[in-house]
């Protein structure tokens, strides 16, 4: 595992405090959490990489030159400028270590996150199981929402997947074998896959074509469905086979290529535009580096492909060609450490957003470029 680097002067000292303070309040009072969803909209103070005078932590160590730093994390109210201002840092930590304070605040944070996406209009969609919702960050305006039935009327029971596409938002969910399309306000236009999707999870679009690409973990396949809602075709099917798949998770899709997930075969495959097995990455194996349950699949703006292994708590970082460049990791909760990570999202910023599932958070990294 590559350790990570300390760097002065990359982050504000306002920014850092946040942070440290947002672990602080959320691993103190995470347990008193609102037992269900609400529809909420506060103004959050999303985490930045500027310039300042606090750390911020860099991989690789020294002397190898850096080539992710840490932005910080995404919770939701812990996230919010009222939560954070709503009382000094040292009442604050001794009411809630002694359980004195008159008026206790229930936090509205993310349970069990799973995929992540953003559109490009700086909101950024996470699929929550834990809070049947989801939760929806919009950067520009310091804002976040919950969509879930109480906010929505949609009865989400196991939302897995999201993705933007075609100027709408999709959700998989799938406890109830559907997909659904949503409005960019949240509003539901209509339901996808009735009676043809079993178990679906990972979902993503094919933008050239118009497609949407749907992994239907129990029938070990790949639906693809037009952006109208009908199957067009299915790929691949049960096996250990180039091209088969064993309980088939997060999938992304980039420059005419299809990248699966296939978790129990500890491997990612991926796909041409036409559903021929093109390449596998990864093996299975006990180091780090190698795969035993991997789930999230990403890419950066140079074609380096990220893939959440949740079983060996890590992100494995491999180049275009398939080569074994580094891994973010470790069990734990600070920053840089995950719980079972799942999903992963790269925006066309090259941030890298990570589902840290049992940490209840999104982890975020700054990819800093180079060869």
């Amino acid at each position: 595992m590559v350790s990570p680097q300390r760097l002065t002067n990359a982050i504000s000292a306002p920014m850092g405090c946040r942070i440290c303070l947002g672990l602080i309040v959320f691993m103190l009072i995470s347990g008193c959490s609102a037992g269900s969803a609400q529809s909420v909209q506060y103004p959050f103070q999303m985490p930045g990489y500027v310039s300042g005078d606090a750390d911020v932590i860099l991989w690789p160590s020294s002397p190898a030159v850096p080539r992710y730093a840490f932005i910080g994390h995404l919770y939701g109210e812990s996230n919010t400028v009222a939560t954070n201002q709503s009382r000094s840092t040292w009442s604050g930590f001794l009411a809630a270590l002694t359980g004195s304070d008159e008026e206790k605040v229930s936090l509205v944070n993310l349970v069990q996150p799973q995929q992540v996406a953003s559109d490009n209009n700086g909101r950024i969609y996470v699929a929550d199981t834990g809070r049947q919702a989801i939760f929806v960050f919009d950067e520009k305006a310091g804002e976040f929402f919950i969509w879930n039935e109480t906010s929505l009327n949609i009865p989400f029971l196991s939302p897995v997947g999201v993705t933007n596409a075609a100027n709408s938002i999709w959700v998989t969910d799938s406890e109830l074998s559907l997909v659904y399309r949503l409005s960019n306000n949240g509003e539901l236009i209509d339901t996808v896959g009735k009676g043809v999707v079993n178990r679906p999870t990972g979902i993503t679009y094919d933008p050239d074509a118009d497609r949407i690409f749907v992994s239907d973990t129990a029938d070990d396949n790949i639906k693809v469905f037009s952006i109208d809602g009908e199957l067009i075709d299915i790929w691949g099917n049960a096996g250990a086979k180039n091209g088969e798949l064993n309980r088939p998770t997060f999938i992304t899709y980039r420059q005419g290529k299809l990248y699966v997930g296939d978790s129990l075969n500890a491997r990612i495959q991926i796909f041409d535009d036409t559903g021929q097995y093109l390449q596998t990455l990864g093996q299975r194996g006990l180091y780090v580096g190698n795969l035993s349950r991997p789930k999230g699949v990403a890419l950066d703006s140079d074609g380096n492909v990220y893939v959440s292994e949740s079983y060996y708590v890590h992100v494995i970082i491999y180049d275009k060609d398939g080569n074994l460049l580094m891994s973010l990791g470790g069990s734990g909760f600070d920053a840089g450490q995950f719980s079972q990570p799942t999903g992963l999202w790269v925006d066309r910023n090259d941030r890298v957003f990570v589902s840290d599932m049992l940490n209840g958070r999104i982890s975020m990294f700054q990819y800093l470029g180079g060869n």
